[in-house]
Formats: structure tokens, sequence, C-alpha cells
């Protein structure tokens, strides 16, 4: 990048689920560039503080709050500590998920829950407990959706759901934080290089290129600066989006007919 870029505002502080690794990171050091302290949330103290270090050189400000989403004595407690830490928030950034891929009978209940918990309920927890300072600093939530919320893939039903519950509140969120004076950003970002990813990208029998973390962070920025509502981008997945609202029997046929090569490729679960 070059330049000074754009700021954000009034907004002075950011909380980002997800935010030592993948998009989460890359969220958070374009926020960071734009001199918006960030809490960083995940369950690995390591990757955070990491990232917290990557700010710090830039001259900005992290800090690292190790937190398990799944858990809710774990989310109801966040809010004090990021207060006590950073005071309120400006823009509440959801982006943490886990693939839990794999048929449906191959999951345990245990691993069902854990990705029901962290693709779905925690955004909404968040959303609701965060709601305070978001609409007394007139701020802005980013959810990070799939593009499976539009065409659910086979071996990925349980995150499917959850990405699809997930497009749905922020479409019924909408209507609500309109009248509260907080923007809402729907994100659908295209295949990216992150660690929920690697394995699929090495089990595909195709080759394409997976986006920069860091250059689709820096571009769900732009668009929260842009005043957007949604963004889809990846000439791949609109392809497919677009085919299967079109063709829903077509792509469903053969996506059947291919269903052991997505098990295949469905085989992480890696959170991000």
């Amino acid at each position: 990048m070059s330049g000074r870029p754009q700021q954000l505002a009034a907004w002075r502080t950011a909380l980002v689920t997800g935010g030592g690794s993948g998009i989460g990171r890359g969220i958070a050091l374009a926020l960071a560039r734009r001199d918006v302290s960030v809490a960083l949330v995940g369950r690995r103290r390591e990757p955070l503080e990491t990232v917290a270090g990557e700010i710090a050189s830039m001259g900005g400000q992290a800090l690292a709050f190790p937190t398990d989403l799944t858990q809710a004595g774990d989310r109801l407690g966040l809010r004090e500590r990021i207060h006590a830490a950073l005071g309120p928030i400006d823009v509440l950034a959801n982006n943490a998920g886990v693939l839990a891929s794999g048929e449906l009978a191959a999951l345990t209940p245990a691993a069902i829950e854990s990705a029901v918990a962290l693709n779905l309920a925690a955004p909404i927890i968040l959303v609701q407990q965060w709601l305070p300072d978001l609409a007394a600093r007139r701020g802005a939530v980013i959810l990070v959706g799939s593009m499976m919320s539009f065409v659910p893939l086979p071996a990925a039903s349980v995150y499917s759901a959850t990405k699809s519950g997930l497009r749905a509140f922020g479409q019924a969120l909408r209507y609500e934080l309109r009248t509260r004076g907080v923007r809402l950003l729907t994100v659908y970002p295209p295949a990216t290089a992150t660690a929920m990813t690697a394995s699929m990208a090495r089990n595909a029998p195709w080759r394409s290129p997976l986006a920069d973390p860091a250059i689709v962070g820096e571009r769900i920025v732009q668009a929260l600066l842009a005043g957007r509502r949604e963004l889809q981008w990846g000439a791949g997945e609109r392809m497919l989006t677009i085919l299967y609202q079109a063709m829903p029997w077509l792509v469903s046929e053969l996506m059947a007919r291919h269903h052991a090569l997505f098990v295949r490729i469905m085989s992480s679960d890696h959170d991000d």
C-alpha cells in the first residue's frame, strides 16, 4: 500500500474474533493502519500476541484476549475484560469460525455443538452484548460469511447450516441496527489461504489460487469505509452462486455425482 489509508470516521476501537490468523488477522491489520486500536480474540494466546506485536511494530495498539467463544462463561466475561483495557468498542468484526466438515454420520455431537456455537451462536450473542457500545458510538458490525450460505456443498452440512443461519441473522438484524444508527456489513470472501482451507486445497484435484488473507482483510475494511451492506467477490464463487440460483437442480445433480470427491476434500476442521 502507498500513502495513508482513509480513516474510519471517529471509530477508535474494534474487536476482531479469530484475530490471530487468516482473515481475522487481515482485518485487524487493516484497522490498525487506520489508527484503530484492536482487541484480538481467539482461543490461542500465542498467535494473538504475535499479531498484537505486528500491530505494535506499525505504531498501533492491539491487545490479546484469549477466549473460547464456544463457552458461555468466556463470552460473558469478555466485555468486562475489553472495557477495562480499551474502553467501549466502535467496530465488532465477527470472523472466527470452524469448518467441522465431513459427512454428518462421521461427526461427533461435540464437534457439531462446537461448530454451531462458534459459527452462529457466538456472533449473535456478541452483537447482543456489544449493542449498547455500538449504538452509543454509531458503530458497525462485520459478519464474515461464506459462499456455502448460497450454495450448500456436500460433506459440509453443518458448516453450510451455520453460515446460512449467519446470513439470515444479518439480513433480519439489519432492520434493528438501522434504527440504532449501527451499520452492518456482511462479506462473502473467495477461497482464502487460511488454516481452515489448507487441507482442502491439498485434497482438491484441481489447483486454483487462494486469496491472500491480508488483502481480503483490507478489502473488507475498504468496503466498510465505502458504506457497503454486502460484499461477495471471487469469480468462481460468484459464478457458482449465479448458476445455483438459476438452475439449482443442475448444480445439485453435479455435486451429488461427485459426493465422494467432496468428502475427500472437506476433511479439515481447523478454525480460523
